[in-house]
């Protein structure tokens, strides 16, 4: 499966849903997209890894770096459907205490209204 990033909207939830592999250069344009979204006034963002087959050291330093662009232009960035090896990975690298999870999309719809 090759890489592809897209959006869909919930009410003013934006979710970017990722496939394939997250390594530098996809994590590069995950930023990208996400710094547009956010440049254009998106501030609730939902990163849906269901399909990430793969993700590494300079994938998690992309997400980081979204992390901070994101506190930066106070925006909320959020991820859902975790595979078990990108979870694992997150815990590794302490990241999961960083960028809030969630196990389905609904409850992670719902979280950016509680």
């Amino acid at each position: 499966m090759g890489f592809s990033a897209s959006t869909r909207q919930f009410g003013d939830v934006t979710v970017v849903d990722v496939r394939g592999r997250f390594t530098l250069i996809e994590g590069e344009a995950v930023h990208e997209m996400l710094l547009d979204l956010m440049q254009d006034g998106r501030r609730k963002l939902l990163l849906n890894f269901r399909d990430v087959t793969y993700l590494d050291s300079s994938g998690v330093g992309q997400l980081v770096r979204a992390l901070y662009t994101a506190q930066k232009l106070s925006a909320q960035l959020r991820a859902v459907e975790l595979s078990p090896r990108v979870a694992e990975v997150l815990r590794l690298v302490n990241l999961h205490a960083i960028l809030t999870d969630f196990p389905d999309e609904q409850t992670a719809l719902r979280s950016f209204f509680d």
